[in-house]
């Protein structure tokens, strides 16, 4: 047999072999489709409209805000608040871009500097406003378009806290999906379920037992990265730790669900993997991690609300740059602990029907 026979036998029995590892072939397929959809479709740098939230106790003069605030040049979606702090409070939980105080004069805009991204746009059209509108008017008219903005939260506007602060979040999620995803397919791979099996185990008791060091370690983890964030970078802690510990726990606990199921699905750890990459590819991309979350279309909005990273990151950085309160904690905990029920219930039934099979 000559050398390009050779060659092309073994051509042909690679072939043959990625088309019968369906697991490969759908992430060497699916993978780049997703890239391409969400790159294409879902992610864009910029929102295409603005919270804006108006205090004023004058009608007449909330009006003409509000009709400058809508005006082509500055696009904004206008809701009034009864009273400055209830705006600022909304500000602060990160329920609106800009508040608008109209009863000063000029006019104070408080802008949330937390995202530089969309700070940067939001000044923009500030800027944009102010020059469309720099028309001869009256002099009552003129008082109403004079604003002075205010940067809260993040002064300047500063890449890092935004940025350093969210990797808590994604690497935690990266690290626990991928080590918890690799635990029961690892016993399955070197042939130890057997022992599972003889000690009559239950798929909840091995579920809460194989999960709960690495649950540690992550808490572990996310207080390393916190610790390393607060001494290099200087990033403000302006809330609560407790809140912080309390959610990372029930993160830490979403992304380990999630990974033993990974890990009772797949056969070897290679699928367990493969699984976790696909996963970690979307949850990047859509849980606002480095692009804005307001500025996705609506349809990639709800996949990412689904995501425990959207919510994880919402609290890491509300805690710590806007010192947000415990209601805001929990109400993005919620959606999270869902997740914990979901993935984990599915987890314990796929681990019950593994345990059954038995070894590969």
């Amino acid at each position: 047999m000559s050398t390009i026979n050779r060659m092309l036998m073994l051509a042909l029995k690679e072939a043959l072999q990625i088309v019968r590892d369906r697991a490969t072939l759908g992430m060497v397929l699916g993978v780049p489709l997703l890239q391409f959809t969400l790159f294409g479709f879902a992610v864009e740098l910029t929102p295409h409209t603005l919270s804006v939230t108006v205090v004023a106790s004058q009608g007449e003069r909330a009006a003409r805000i509000e009709r400058w605030l809508k005006s082509e040049s500055f696009g904004a979606r206008v809701s009034r608040a009864p009273s400055l702090e209830y705006a600022q409070d909304r500000l602060r939980r990160g329920e609106t871009l800009v508040v608008v105080d109209a009863n000063r004069h000029p006019a104070l805009l408080y802008v949330d500097a937390t995202d530089p991204v969309l700070y940067l746009h939001a000044k923009a059209a500030i800027d944009r406003a102010v020059r469309s509108l720099a028309a001869p008017a009256d002099e009552e008219e003129e008082s109403a378009r004079a604003v002075r903005v205010v940067e809260l939260y993040n002064p300047g506007a500063q890449t890092q806290p935004y940025l350093v602060s969210g990797l808590v979040g994604l690497i935690l999620t990266m690290t626990l999906v991928m080590m918890s995803a690799l635990t029961l397919a690892r016993e399955r791979e070197r042939g130890s379920l057997e022992s599972l099996l003889a000690l009559r185990v239950r798929p909840l008791e091995l579920c809460i037992g194989k999960l709960t060091p690495y649950l540690l370690l992550g808490l572990l983890q996310g207080a390393l990265i916190l610790a390393l964030a607060r001494l290099a970078f200087e990033i403000p802690l302006r809330g609560s730790l407790a809140l912080i510990a309390a959610a990372a726990a029930v993160f830490a606990a979403a992304n380990l669900s999630l990974g033993f199921l990974f890990s009772s699905l797949a056969r070897v750890q290679m699928q367990a993997m493969q699984m976790t990459f696909f996963f970690f590819l979307p949850s990047s991309l859509l849980s606002g991690f480095m692009f804005p979350f307001s500025a996705m279309p609506t349809w990639a909005q709800a996949l990412g609300e689904a995501l425990p990273l959207t919510h994880f990151l919402r609290i890491i950085r509300g805690v710590t740059l806007r010192n947000v309160d415990t209601g805001y904690v929990v109400g993005e905990l919620v959606p999270i602990a869902a997740f914990v029920l979901v993935a984990g219930f599915a987890a314990v039934l796929s681990c019950r029907r593994a345990l059954r099979a038995g070894p590969a």
